[in-house]
Parts: C-alpha cells; sequence; structure tokens
C-alpha cells in the first residue's frame, strides 16, 4: 500500500512522537511486523500488562514490553527479538507473514488472541444434512492475486461455496451414500483484528514468479456473516522473490485522530495526503499484509452470532493452522545480490587506486548495460570521493570528461525509458530496485552533477524539487505545471478544461479514464474537481515515488550546499534544458576573421540550429559535449576543406568542439548531412 499511502514528508512534530527500528541488516521483514503490532493498542497494553517478568521465559511478552518501552521513547533496538526468533543470520532477506505468525506463536494469548480467528468448512448435502470439520485456527487468510486484482473479490472467492457432483460426490454419514453437495468455509471466530495476507506469487511447475500486479485494497471490508471491519496497517513489499525490502503504513488512532503515518525502518512520516479521500478503494502496488480492525459498531451483533455459533455442536475432523505454503518461494527469500558486470568494476590505473581525489579510479561500462554497471559501481559510497574516470567496453574514446558526461547521458536516457509520464517523468518502484539500488541511482545523480553538471531535466520538476528540498518545498503551482506535462496530451487538455470549469463531453470521457487509471472509479462532482485533480497529482507526483524520494535523502544532502534554495534548483531546471535558441548561444567560433566559405557555413550552422525543436537541440549537445543538457560554457567551431566521402562533422565531447567542413553547396546540403548523423546510431558505436 506504500505507493498510494507513503504520501510526504515528515512533520516535525509527530516525527518526535513516533520512533522507527533499526535495521540489522536486512530486518526490515521483523521492523515493519513488529511496528504495526506496537501500534496496535489492545496488544500493546495485553503485552504491558504481562505478568511474567521471566526475560528467559519461552514467551516474547517480556521482550516485547521492553522493546515497545524504549519506542515511546526512541528508535530502538530489535537484537532481544531476533536472538529469542533465533534469528542467526541478520543479513538474509525472510518473509514478513512468516515472522508475524512467529510472533504471535510465541506471545501470551491474552495479547496473540486479538489476532486469531477459527475457521470451519461447513459441508450440506443435496438433502440438507451439514457436516463441519474442526475448528481451523489462523493468524490470517491467505488471498490469491492470481485471478483478482482487488480484495473484495479475493474474500470472495475464498468464501466462494464449491459444488460436488458427479465423480467428486462426497460421502454423506446420515445419507449413507455418496451424493451430490455444497461447501462453505465459515469464520466460526473473527478476530479483533482480521489479517489479509496477499499471495503476490504464482507457482506452476516450470517456476515461481512474483505477482507485481495493482489491486484494490478497500478502507472498510464486509466479511460473510456481516461482518464489517476497517484497515488499519499495511506491510508493503518492494521487491521480487529474490529480495525486497519491507516498510509499514498505519492509521494511528490515538491522540493525533485517524492520521496515517509511513515506518521505514528508522524513519517515520506522517502522510500529507491521507489516502481513502476520494472513495473507499485505494491501488496499490506493493501491498502484502493487511490489518483490518473489527468495527465497533459491530460488537453487539458478533455475541450474537458467537452464541449461535456455539450452540451448533460442530464435529471436529482435522486440526491445524493456517501455514504459508512451503513452496511459495517467499520463505526463503535470498538477500539480494548485487548486479554483475562482465568487468572488473576498479581496474588498477597507471596513478594508483587509494580513493583520494588524486588518484582517478577508471571503470569499465557496457553501453547496452549502462545502468546494471553504473549501479554496481555506485553501490560503493566510497566512489563519492574519488575522481572517476569512464571508458566504454570496446570503445576507442579516452575519458577526459566527454566520456563521463556521456556515461552518464546514457544512463539517465536508459533510466528515464523505465518512468511514466509523458514530457515529465516520474520513477516508479521497480521489483529489481531495492534500497541499495535507489541510492545508487541517487548518488549517480549527485555525482554526475557536481562532476560535470548532468542533470535529469527528464524527470519532473516537482519531483526534482522533493527530491532535493522536500516534499513541502513544492508549492501548488510547480506541483499542478508538473501534472500537466505527466499526462498525455488529450488528458493535458481536459485537466485544463475541467480547471477553468470549461468541461466538455469528451473531456469528461478523457479525465473519467485518468482518474481510473489513477485509482478513482467516478469523476468527483465538479465544486470539488479542482481539490481532486489536485491530490490526484500529488498523489502521481510525490506519494507514489516517496519511497524513491526517501532513499534519494542521503545523497542529495550533497546538493544543499549548491542548491540552496528552491529558487536555484528551478533555475537551473530551467537553464539545463537545451532549447535551439540557448545551444545557439553557446557556438563559437575557433578563428576571429573567417573566410567567406566558413562565414556561409557558419550561418547554416546558427539557422540549423536555431530553428531545432527540443529533441533536435539535445543530440545537437550531445553530439558536441556527450551531453544532452547544457553542461559547458561555449562549443567552440573550427572547419575544414574535407570534400567527397571524408567530408562529415566531427564532434570532440571532451573539449567541446565541432569540427565542420565548409564545403556545403547549399543550406538543404548541409542540413541534410546533419539530420542523417543526428538519426543515425552513432551514441552506440562510438566515442570520438
Amino acid at each position: 500500500m506504500a505507493q498510494k499511502m507513503n504520501g510526504q514528508c515528515t512533520n516535525t512534530s509527530l516525527a518526535n512522537t513516533y520512533h522507527g527500528l533499526i535495521n540489522q541488516g536486512s530486518t526490515c521483514y521483523l521492523n515493519s511486523v513488529l511496528q504495526v503490532l506496537f501500534m496496535t493498542k489492545d496488544f500493546r497494553e495485553a503485552v504491558k500488562k504481562y505478568s511474567g517478568e521471566n526475560p528467559h521465559s519461552e514467551f516474547l511478552d517480556h521482550d516485547l514490553k521492553v522493546l515497545f518501552d524504549d519506542l515511546q521513547n526512541y528508535t530502538a533496538y530489535t537484537f532481544k527479538i531476533t536472538n529469542k526468533l533465533g534469528i542467526d543470520n541478520v543479513n538474509e532477506q525472510r518473509n514478513a507473514a512468516e515472522y508475524f505468525e512467529r510472533v504471535l506463536r510465541m506471545t501470551s494469548t491474552d495479547a496473540s488472541k486479538i489476532f486469531h480467528g477459527q475457521l470451519v468448512n461447513k459441508t450440506t448435502c443435496s438433502k440438507g444434512h451439514i457436516q463441519t470439520d474442526r475448528d481451523a485456527p489462523f493468524w490470517y487468510l491467505q488471498l490469491s492475486l492470481v485471478d483478482s486484482c482487488s480484495v473484495v473479490k479475493g474474500i470472495e472467492e475464498f468464501f466462494k461455496t464449491s459444488d460436488f457432483c458427479g465423480e467428486n460426490q462426497i460421502y454423506c454419514e446420515q445419507c449413507g451414500d455418496k451424493v451430490d453437495a455444497t461447501m462453505t468455509a465459515v469464520i466460526k471466530d473473527h478476530p479483533d483484528v482480521l489479517c489479509l495476507l496477499l499471495k503476490r506469487f504464482e507457482f506452476n511447475y516450470n517456476y515461481i514468479s512474483y505477482i507485481n500486479s495493482y489491486v484494490d485494497v478497500p478502507e472498510t471490508l464486509q466479511i460473510p456473516e456481516n461482518q464489517k471491519y476497517e484497515l488499519y496497517a499495511v506491510v508493503d513489499h518492494f521487491g521480487d522473490l529474490k529480495g525486497g525490502h519491507y516498510t509499514a503504513t498505519i492509521k494511528i488512532q490515538e491522540e493525533h485522530g485517524n492520521r496515517w503515518h509511513h515506518f521505514q525502518d528508522t524513519r517515520v512520516t506522517e502522510l500529507v495526503y491521507q489516502p481513502f479521500q476520494l472513495n473507499n478503494t485505494e491501488r496499490s502496488q506493493s501491498a502484502y499484509l493487511l490489518f483490518y480492525r473489527k468495527s465497533k459498531d459491530a460488537a453487539a451483533e458478533m455475541v450474537k452470532e458467537m452464541r449461535s455459533l456455539a450452540m451448533s455442536n460442530m464435529q471436529v475432523i482435522h486440526e491445524g493452522a493456517a501455514q504459508i505454503p512451503q513452496d511459495n518461494g517467499l520463505n526463503s527469500i535470498a538477500k539480494s545480490l548485487p548486479l554483475r558486470s562482465s568487468k572488473q568494476r576498479f581496474p588498477s590505473s597507471s596513478t594508483g587506486n587509494s580513493g583520494s581525489p588524486e588518484s582517478p579510479r577508471t571503470v569499465l561500462i557496457r553501453r547496452i548495460k549502462v545502468v546494471e554497471d553504473l549501479l554496481v559501481v555506485f553501490k560503493d559510497k566510497s566512489i563519492m570521493t574519488v575522481t572517476l574516470k569512464m571508458d566504454f567496453v570496446n570503445e576507442r574514446g579516452i575519458d577526459d570528461a566527454g566520456v563521463s558526461r556521456e556515461v552518464y547521458t546514457a544512463f539517465w536516457e536508459q533510466f528515464v525509458e523505465q518512468c511514466e509520464g509523458e514530457t515529465e517523468r516520474v520513477p516508479r518502484l521497480r521489483p529489481d530496485f531495492c534500497e541499495a539500488e535507489w541510492q545508487a541511482v541517487g548518488q549517480i545523480w549527485v555525482k554526475g552533477f557536481l562532476d560535470h553538471g548532468v542533470f535529469p531535466v527528464r524527470l519532473s520538476k516537482a519531483f526534482i524539487l522533493a527530491c532535493i528540498h522536500g516534499i513541502d518545498s513544492v508549492s501548488i503551482d510547480i506541483l499542478m505545471t508538473s501534472f500537466l506535462n505527466y499526462v498525455a496530451p488529450v488528458e493535458r487538455s481536459a485537466v485544463e478544461n475541467a480547471l477553468q470549469g470549461t468541461m466538455g463531453e469528451s473531456d469528461e470521457e478523457d479525465l473519467l479514464d485518468l482518474f481510473t487509471r489513477m485509482g478513482s472509479n467516478s469523476l468527483p462532482p465538479k465544486n470539488n474537481m479542482q481539490l481532486a485533480i489536485e491530490r490526484m497529482a500529488h498523489k502521481a507526483i510525490l506519494q507514489e515515488p516517496k519511497y524513491i524520494v526517501d532513499c534519494f535523502s542521503t545523497p542529495m544532502a550533497g546538493l544543499q550546499q549548491k542548491l540552496s534554495d528552491k529558487e536555484r534548483v528551478l533555475s537551473l531546471y530551467e537553464t539545463k534544458k537545451a532549447t535551439g535558441k540557448r545551444v545557439l548561444q553557446l557556438f563559437e567560433t575557433t578563428n576571429m576573421v573567417l573566410s567567406q566559405r566558413e562565414r556561409i557555413t557558419f550561418k547554416y550552422l546558427q539557422h540549423y540550429v536555431k530553428t531545432a525543436d527540443e529533441t533536435k537541440a539535445e543530440k545537437i549537445l550531445r553530439f558536441c559535449t556527450g551531453s544532452s543538457v547544457i553542461c559547458v560554457d561555449k562549443i567552440l567551431v573550427s572547419f575544414n576543406a574535407e570534400t567527397g566521402l571524408r567530408r562529415r562533422p566531427v564532434g570532440h565531447t571532451c573539449d567541446a568542439t565541432l569540427h565542420i567542413p565548409c564545403t556545403y553547396s547549399s543550406y538543404p546540403e548541409f542540413r541534410t548531412e546533419f539530420d542523417n548523423i543526428l538519426s543515425s546510431n552513432y551514441f552506440e558505436m562510438y566515442v570520438i
């Protein structure tokens, strides 16, 4: 749920009220569960009332009590809990659901009963005879996402009546024969807190795959027998079957009154955008465990139901609690392995490799794997303090800034392709990216900018500002400008008309498509349209990538001094963008006095650059400097008299120099040759 819920930056007063848990290595799976248990008031109070003071008891209550006392005052350690649970390798990623159940099984009945429920299977034969199985205790219900994108549908599927007929008839003891029958799962004891496990995995004989699709999560949920529950906590899993990261998002119902907070190990933030404001559902791509609290208005009805079930004298035929399937691929999640490159990352250089600024470190990068290779390099935090030289594998460029600019540019070009949006794009959580990868991206951003001036201007302006100065720095004007550039042109027009109150019928259809894609199935009233659009913009640009913004926060501190306020960030964002006129201002000739043919050719170049659209301007700039954003003060132009097959423009990216022939007979001839070069795959072939 964190994708929709991790909405905003830390509110200072609340950050001092609620505290996080220190990650011992890869223990986020345990931290997320413990935060939910701590924020479940009835459970916390039951643990504190536990009378057994022996810390060596088989129960966890004493250790939980100590931990909960610590959490009320400061960021806490979980060493005693991990030791009691037998976690001997804190660097191994494990399954949060497994350890949620393990904690409850090692907790006294007075505390754990809050999450404890009882299931029975009720079988009804065609003649009306009823048989019931033995009570099956559960800590959570497992809902499959393979055939469902909705928690409500998952519940319906779980409690769906199954028919047994023909060859599948069931033996009825009262009938004394096999007969047609139906079977239905029934909750005998509804727990105070109902936990749902969303099975984000699919198993067949050939593979186990992780389901990373969206699921609609309702705020309120109706369970058969008319029991109503309300969502108050979510444990999210980001990643895949090989590894990932767990966080918790919890609605705190104490003195601050029904406010959602995000718990990510030591970081605790309140969501400025509170979920479920538009309707009863939020869409999530990462929700794994859902915690629903029994509605208070259903208590009386529940007593009546329990008495009725208690009088049914159900027969017992099997025992055992619901367990996670052993082959689900999540119980033995291995810790995330680093991405590999076919080349050694840090080969020796002639000047040594001590890591000081005077000792450059050289790395080899594969152009077609630039994202993968550069992430490996920047997972090493020491890389930020060295002079970094980069070479492309099987290319003859020698790095004197130009090759590095090309590497960073190629990285952002490939990275942005995986982001969402149109003119401005926003990163989204990816199954192959965990916290280490996102922090490495942040370091690539910072070092690329500080060393070479490369800046990812294709990312959303509002997102960039949030990464550098926090989400609170993003005004509604900046947010809406970014959102209009984020959506497709046809949707942009509909949004603009809706904001101006001039929405037509076709606009309503386009707007409904946009709202549906963003998680709402209907248009808001016109008098609430502007607020709804602003909330939608906030979710798309700032809330959904909040986890990524958090991961960037540490490396982004390196930009605070250079970009000390919002105005500098916005100014830089605009001046870095390549436009025809801006690129034109960079060109200077190496000679003060030009021949007639050189003057004519230079005028061709000026006209070609001046009339270029943004895409072509970026290509011209990259051809001359290695970067598609403005990173140099000037581009020097020199001329030669080459003709025939030898005639071609040549860009020297390291010293930002353009060598062009002055033997073109006309501007169309000049334009055609430049167009052919810029439309080719020269960036993938050679660095001059």
